[in-house]
């Protein structure tokens, strides 16, 4: 007897990393991915990952976006999430969500989203998990993704990196910023070195065209990217803090939810 592809939703940012996990997901015969899934704070605006951008993709992917929205005070974020999966269960089907993740984040012992599918009684696919950093942005660069930073983080980056093309030359200036060091003060500050695909939190990304868009997605951006300076805080496990943040700044920045 044939058994069926899994019905498969992408967690989803709008990212390198979820669309790379999409380019595997299509070409894995034992799954069929249909949706991508943001799970998010209720009408949440994301200034990394902006929404409407998140909707161009969908309609460039010819796939459906939907959202897992947590009502704002929510405190079990755990039960949250395996009440959203067993909605998207339900509702739509699915028995897989794949996610791009690829390193357990802050003190996590184990992959969050593995963790809540297991709860939810559906399974995970983790194509990228433990991957050599350098060669998944490699891979990114040969498929012929097309990103852009959308956010960047003192003290790696400035705002001149924000809607830049992560290309080889970006690659190379990040492995050169690895190369350099750390200076004694950044040290003595518990700064620990860039990850190279930004697993620490020092970047986020878009992806604006790529191997399954129709269409190259056009953005109209500000000449100036948004600036937040933040109170330096210590170090959380591998979450990166920063002093200064920058993100990408639409200019019909208006419904980013």
């Amino acid at each position: 007897m044939d058994v069926k592809p899994a019905i498969t939703a992408i967690s989803w940012t709008g990212g390198k990393d979820c669309n790379l996990a999409l380019l595997y997901a299509k070409r894995d015969s034992s799954l069929d991915p249909r949706y991508l899934v943001v799970f998010r704070i209720s009408e949440q605006a994301f200034h990394a990952h902006p929404i409407p951008l998140m909707r161009k993709q969908a309609e460039s992917l010819g796939l459906e976006l939907l959202f897992v929205d947590f009502p704002e005070g929510t405190t079990d974020y755990f039960q949250a999430y395996v009440d959203g999966i067993r909605n998207l269960h339900d509702t739509y089907g699915i028995t897989t969500i794949s996610t791009g993740d690829m390193d357990l984040v802050g003190t996590m012992e184990r992959n969050w989203m593995e963790r809540c599918c297991e709860a939810a009684g559906i399974n995970v696919h983790l194509p990228l998990w433990a991957i050599n950093r350098e060669e998944a942005l490699n891979i990114m660069i040969e498929e012929d993704f097309e990103i852009i930073f959308s956010c960047v983080k003192s003290p790696f980056f400035d705002a001149s990196w924000i809607n830049r093309k992560l290309d080889r030359t970006a690659l190379d200036d990040m492995k050169k910023m690895i190369s350099s060091g750390l200076t004694p003060e950044q040290i003595n500050d518990g700064v620990k070195p860039l990850d190279l695909c930004g697993e620490r939190g020092e970047y986020h990304t878009m992806c604006i065209g790529g191997p399954l868009y129709k269409n190259k997605i056009c953005l109209d951006v500000n000449d100036e990217p948004n600036k937040q300076e933040t109170k330096q805080t210590s170090w959380k496990g591998n979450i990166h803090n920063s002093s200064c943040i920058w993100t990408i700044a639409l200019k019909d920045d208006e419904g980013n939810k």
